[in-house]
């Protein structure tokens, strides 16, 4: 199972992932579920260009973050 790390960006207001896994990989979306599509049509072909396949089949594991602040109520 290689893994891909999902993290809001606030200031640009897009998700961004990367992967250690799957060199290469750099996508941003508007959605989480837009951004796990981009990543899973690309991981195959960046993974064939860097001879990293290790099976026919592969699982990727996407770890999302976002952090949000709140206000305490007093």
């Amino acid at each position: 199972m290689l893994e891909v790390r999902a993290e809001w960006d606030d200031e640009a207001g897009v998700w961004m992932a990367t992967s250690e896994d799957v060199p290469g990989l750099c996508v941003q979306a508007d959605t989480l579920d837009e951004l796990i599509a981009t990543a899973t049509a690309l991981a195959p072909e960046l993974l064939a260009d860097n001879r990293c396949a290790p099976a026919a089949a592969i699982q990727l594991r996407f770890l999302a973050e976002r952090t949000a602040t709140i206000r305490v109520a007093a």
